[in-house]
């Protein structure tokens, strides 16, 4: 694309933060984010949608925690199938626009994977997510419902994104956090065809990709050499 920088993908992954695009202020404003922004844009309307669900007469705060939790889980299943199927598309290696995209979604990250400013979704990019995913859920659950649920797949998204900061660049203390930040970086630096779950191996483990066949044979080599 003429927009964005010459890029090649390193045989390994770097450090530092390279330059994308030659408009300055697409990459100035568009291609950098600061996890802050993610709060700042994100919880008001998570509270939001929150407090229309618990205005409701019909639905008190149980039945409102419920539908929270609920649209976490549709989050994170989201986020599994996004990661997955998305962000790790094979592009057509004689298709130029199709590395270029595969780049800009998610090759950048996986280049330069302690990159600062590229560990949180652009703004942008998350609210036309956001229209995409939550109109036909409204759609799907009605007027009543949708407010608990939506706010819970918000919730679940700001989780997502601060945790994928937190696992590059803050030491984990607790349990949960030694898991997913393990787990996330054996997807960038061992299995990059498994592990696609940032938040939770929930569905890694549904679908078979909690380890990479590698990986697996690998254990299964070392259980046989144990027998």
């Amino acid at each position: 694309m003429f927009w964005l920088e010459p890029h090649q993908t390193p045989r390994t992954p770097q450090r530092g933060s390279p330059r994308m695009f030659r408009v300055d202020w697409v990459e100035r404003y568009l291609s950098r984010v600061h996890p802050a922004q993610v709060l700042v844009v994100w919880v008001p309307v998570a509270l939001f949608f929150v407090a229309r669900s618990l205005r409701n007469p019909t639905l008190g705060l149980p039945s409102t925690l419920s539908l929270v939790f609920f649209g976490i889980l549709i989050w994170t299943l989201l986020e599994y199938v996004l990661h997955r199927f998305v962000f790790h598309f094979e592009p057509d290696p004689d298709s130029e626009l199709e590395g270029d995209i595969a780049f800009l979604v998610h090759g950048v990250h996986h280049d330069y994977p302690h990159d600062p400013d590229r560990l949180v979704m652009p703004p942008v990019v998350a609210i036309v997510l956001a229209f995409l995913i939550g109109l036909p859920l409204r759609v799907l659950l009605g007027a009543r419902l949708f407010p608990g649920a939506f706010a819970g797949l918000v919730a679940g998204y700001i989780w997502y994104d601060m945790t994928h900061y937190a696992v590059h660049h803050m030491r984990p203390r607790t349990g949960l956090g030694k898991l997913q930040r393990k787990g996330h970086l054996l997807h960038h630096f061992a299995e990059p065809e498994a592990r696609f779950g940032v938040t939770t191996p929930l569905w890694d483990l549904c679908f078979g990709t909690y380890r990479s066949p590698k990986a697996e044979g690998a254990a299964d080599r070392a259980d046989a050499r144990k027998a």
